[in-house]
């Protein structure tokens, strides 16, 4: 009720790539952009998408089927990574410690994200830089400039997405290729800024 709109992309609850939800208080505040056969109340023209639709919609139920325990399993595996993070000398936790706990935002002050980002891929643990739909813009993540940080610590920021699905073997995983790749740029990283 608090926004106008707000919009949903399924693969972030397990549904399908590019397929999404557009929810809009008032649909008089938008404006076709898509003309043709008056589709969608007139916004957009095509064919309705039925089985991804479906697709969605059953992603939606199962996630929110299990959302408790999906929050108590995020709740216990971003503890649990946090913790593991805050060991090594110079790794900044960037995210607030209330923040949401599928997502987790570190940074190596003095090495650039994307060359952690192939470090960690090399283990086969994909992370990001920033969110896929910012990734083209040159400027620094407007989320941590916000938050007051330096150049050099957002330069150096990398995204961690936390799954509730995750297996003790994953996190395994990530804390042996995290051990590693620390290894490796220790020497980069900048204690002082």
């Amino acid at each position: 009720n608090l926004a106008d709109s707000y919009s949903l992309s399924a693969h972030k609850f397990h549904g399908l790539k590019g397929s999404g939800i557009l929810a809009i208080k008032q649909i008089k505040s938008i404006k076709q952009i898509i003309f043709g056969g008056g589709q969608e109340q007139g916004l957009r023209s095509g064919t309705v998408n039925a089985p991804v639709n479906i697709a969605l919609a059953k992603a939606m139920r199962i996630m929110n089927d299990n959302m408790e325990n999906n929050a108590q399993a995020l709740s216990q595996r971003g503890r649990e990574i946090r913790a593991f993070v805050a060991q090594y000398k110079g790794v900044l936790i960037n995210s607030p410690i209330d923040a949401a706990p599928y997502i987790l935002n570190i940074s190596f002050p003095g090495v650039k994200g994307e060359v952690l980002v192939n470090a960690f891929s090399k283990y086969e643990i994909y992370l990001s830089t920033t969110s896929a739909c910012s990734s083209k813009k040159s400027s620094h993540n407007e989320t941590l400039k916000a938050m007051g940080l330096s150049n050099l610590v957002i330069e150096g920021s990398i995204r961690i997405s936390i799954a509730p699905d995750l297996t003790n073997e994953q996190i395994e995983r990530f804390k042996d290729a995290f051990d590693k790749v620390y290894k490796e740029v220790k020497e980069l990283i900048k204690y002082e800024f």
